[in-house]
């Protein structure tokens, strides 16, 4: 981590590298595909985000003595966040294992990367043709997590204008710009067993990305992950 200020400017920068290993990332209501065998679970962790790299930094403007209602209180801020991707697990599609617990693994039957292209909607982000159903009653044999999503990066920036309303109150006018180099930040594949809904989970058939991380969150179309957007906010402090 490195932080500095220096002539009304500040930053901060942080990269960590981090490797997260186990046989289950949930607290409850994740299953093993062989519940006899936990071990033949083990792999990444639905959290390890290998690379990230983060940052922020902040300009107080100095203001003249001149107009100085108007020159004085604003401040200029960014931040950026950039961070690899999430491992997720292919299952199959029919789930031959007869178990009823949706969480049987695909066969890797060939090179999963083969035909990649630049990622876009509805594009495969692997290749289903390098996956195939185990035999009924086996297990499958690729590992769990053992595919890695879409990264994620994001530049926002903000201004600030501070206001004094007398001696306690401070008025605060905010402009604030989301995603400033308008990078679509794709979620994992989606899918899970039989049709279910794990966002860490992708059948055979559903490899392809078609959403965006902001919205497979929960916040469509506003904030970081999504297309750029800008929202304004008058703040109050007293």
């Amino acid at each position: 981590m490195r932080v500095s200020n220096l002539h009304n400017f500040s930053t901060q920068l942080a990269y960590t590298w981090s490797k997260s290993l186990d046989d289950v990332s949930a607290f409850r209501g994740a299953l093993p595909q062989d519940s006899t065998n936990f071990k033949g679970d083990y792999g990444q962790g639905d959290y390890d985000s290998r690379h990230t790299f983060v940052g922020e930094l902040s300009y107080q403007v100095p203001g003249s003595t001149h107009f100085k209602a108007v020159t004085t209180g604003w401040q200029a801020n960014a931040n950026f966040s950039f961070h690899t991707g999430f491992p997720f697990t292919v299952l199959t599609d029919d789930q031959t294992d007869n178990t009823g617990e949706n969480n049987q693994r695909a066969n890797q039957v060939g090179n999963p990367f083969t035909g990649y292209k630049k990622p876009a909607v509805n594009a495969n982000w692997l290749n289903p043709a390098a996956f195939a159903d185990p035999a009924a009653g086996a297990w499958g044999t690729s590992p769990r997590n053992a595919y890695t999503a879409p990264g994620f990066g994001d530049v926002d920036l903000s201004v600030f204008k501070n206001t004094k309303i007398g001696e306690r109150v401070n008025a605060q006018f905010r402009v604030e710009m989301y995603n400033l180099t308008n990078r679509i930040n794709y979620a994992p594949p989606l899918g899970g067993g039989s049709g279910g809904y794990n966002p860490n989970q992708a059948t055979i058939s559903t490899l392809q990305l078609y959403d965006t991380i902001g919205d497979f969150n929960g916040a469509p179309g506003i904030g970081s992950g999504e297309p750029f957007n800008t929202q304004f906010a008058l703040k109050l402090t007293f």
